[in-house]
C-alpha cells in the first residue's frame, strides 16, 4: 500500500489498482450495469450539527473556544426539526455533530436525538468528544450504529501545540476512545486524521497501525477511513503541512489496498470535480448538501449561514450529487441497511 505514496510510482496505475480492488469487494451488477466495469453501491450521508459552543481551543477549528462567531445549541425540538428536513431530502444516515461543552452536550441529550432518530428510520452516527465506555454504552442502547473519531494527528508532540486547552488536549483519552466504544457494542468505528497538521505520510502510517490493532482486537466490527483536508481556518492559522490533490488521491489509493473492505468516506470539504474522481476509484460514502452549522438546514438554501465549523467546498444539492453518481453507474444508498 505504502508503495501508492511514491511520487515515481504512476498515478493512473495507482488509481487503476484502487478501483480494481474496490470493484473486487463492493462492485454491484444487475441490470444495465455493463460487467466490464461494474460500479459499487455508494451510501449518501448528511451531517446534524447539534451545537458549536465549545470549551476546547484547537487552533484550526472555526469553533474554538476563542473564536468570535456566533455560537447555537440545538434544543431537541429543533434538532428533531433539522433531521426532518434531512429525511425529506432522502436520507436515512445521519452524522450527528457537535463541540464540547459538558454542561450542554450531555449523554442524556445525545441519547433523546439519538431515539428521535431512530424512531424515523434514520441509522444514527455520531461525531463527538470522546466519551466514557459507560456513555459509549448508553448512546449504543439509544441507537448510535457508527462512531467518527479522529486522532486530528498522532504526532503527539504536534498534537499538544494544535490542542493547548480544554479536554482534547488528552492525546490517550481521544487515542482511546475507539476502544471503549467497541467495548460498549459500538458496531462501526470510524478513523481519521486531519490532513495538514503534520507529515501525512507518517500519519497516515500511524493511522493504519491504530486501525490494525483495532481490527486484531475487534475482528467482527466494521472500519471505516476518512481524509479530511484543511482548505480554510481561523484567522492566524496557516497550514504548516499542506497536501495537494494528487498525493490525496494517492492517500486513499493506499487505505484502499492495505484495507480492502473498510468503508472510505469524502466529505464536501472537497471540490465537485474531486470527489466524483475519487468516487470512480475507491471512495464508498460521501456527504450532500452539507451544512456544518447547527440549524443551517432549516434556513433558506441561499441563506449565507453563521457560524460554520469550516466551508463546504462542493455545494450540490442531494439530489444532484445522486444523479451524478447514477450517470456514472453508482448504485444509491441512503440507508446503511
Amino acid at each position: 500500500a505504502l508503495e501508492c505514496l511514491d511520487s515515481a510510482v504512476d498515478p493512473a496505475n495507482v488509481a487503476e489498482r484502487a478501483a480494481a480492488v474496490t470493484r473486487q469487494h463492493f462492485a454491484v451488477c444487475g441490470p444495465g450495469r455493463p460487467s466490464s466495469t461494474p460500479r459499487w453501491r455508494m451510501l449518501l450521508y448528511a451531517p446534524l450539527y447539534l451545537s458549536s459552543y465549545c470549551v476546547n481551543h484547537c487552533v484550526y477549528c472555526g469553533f474554538r473556544h476563542p473564536n468570535p462567531v456566533e455560537r447555537r445549541h440545538l434544543s431537541l425540538r429543533q434538532a428533531v426539526r433539522e433531521a426532518e428536513v434531512l429525511i425529506g431530502r432522502g436520507f436515512r444516515h445521519i452524522l450527528l455533530v457537535a463541540g464540547d461543552l459538558p454542561r450542554l452536550t450531555t449523554t442524556e441529550y445525545f441519547a433523546e436525538v439519538l431515539q428521535e432518530l431512530r424512531a424515523r428510520d434514520v441509522s444514527p452516527a455520531i461525531e463527538i468528544a470522546p466519551q466514557s465506555t459507560a456513555s459509549y454504552a448508553a448512546l449504543v442502547e439509544a441507537g448510535a450504529c457508527t462512531l467518527t473519531l479522529y486522532q486530528e494527528t498522532y504526532q503527539e508532540e504536534l498534537y499538544s501545540l494544535y490542542h493547548p486547552r480544554g479536554s482534547k488536549a488528552s492525546f490517550d483519552w481521544r487515542l482511546e476512545g475507539h476502544e471503549r466504544a467497541a467495548e460498549a457494542g459500538m458496531r462501526r468505528l470510524g478513523l481519521g486524521i486531519l490532513l495538514g497538521l503534520a507529515d501525512p505520510r507518517d500519519d497516515l502510517i500511524a493511522m493504519m497501525r491504530h486501525a490494525r490493532y483495532l481490527m486484531d482486537r475487534f475482528p467482527d466490527r466494521t472500519f471505516a477511513f476518512s481524509l479530511p483536508r484543511i482548505h480554510d481556518a481561523p484567522a492566524g492559522f496557516r497550514v504548516p503541512f499542506p497536501v495537494d490533490d494528487e498525493a490525496f488521491v494517492r492517500m486513499y489509493c493506499a487505505l484502499r489496498i492495505a484495507f480492502p473492505g473498510a468503508e472510505l468516506v469524502l466529505s464536501t470539504r472537497e471540490r465537485p470535480a474531486l470527489r466524483d474522481r475519487l468516487a470512480r476509484i475507491c471512495i464508498t460514502q460521501m456527504s450532500a448538501g452539507s451544512c456544518t452549522a447547527p440549524g443551517g438546514y432549516e434556513d433558506s438554501e441561499d441563506a449565507v449561514h453563521a457560524g460554520e465549523q469550516f466551508p463546504v467546498c462542493d455545494g450540490r444539492t442531494p439530489a444532484e450529487v445522486a444523479a451524478g453518481l447514477q450517470r456514472d453507474g453508482f448504485e444509491i444508498a441512503w440507508h446503511t441497511t
